[in-house]
């Protein structure tokens, strides 16, 4: 080495939390996983994963009204300590649910 000093990162302290939090979800980190589905898109489909039941709620709630564009059939949320289901959006044959330790167990809106 040169000795020279390493440039030190960006002081956004806010963009590296997000950066951090969102590697924290695609890394499945978190308790609550949202599950998409769309039989045109190829059935369920993993989504990220929220710290809290009302962030992933609200997160499953924006794919069935389709607020990036696509707008899927159906969207859960499921609890991945509990293995269950926690809210159901739309439509979601149960066929393409994801298994449950507790069935029948699930708000559905």
């Amino acid at each position: 080495m040169t000795g020279q000093a390493k440039s030190a990162p960006p002081q956004d302290s806010g963009s590296l939390r997000k950066a951090l939090v969102q590697m924290a979800a695609i890394r499945g980190g978190e308790r609550f996983q949202v599950v998409t589905y769309s039989e045109d898109d190829g059935g369920a489909d993993d989504k990220l994963d929220y710290a809290s039941a009302a962030d992933a709620a609200r997160a499953a709630q924006d794919y069935v009204r389709g607020k990036d564009g696509l707008a899927y059939e159906g969207a859960l949320v499921y609890d991945r300590k509990q293995r269950s289901i926690v809210r159901l959006f739309g439509s979601f044959p149960e066929y393409a649910r994801p298994i449950c330790a507790h069935p029948g167990h699930t708000a559905q809106v």
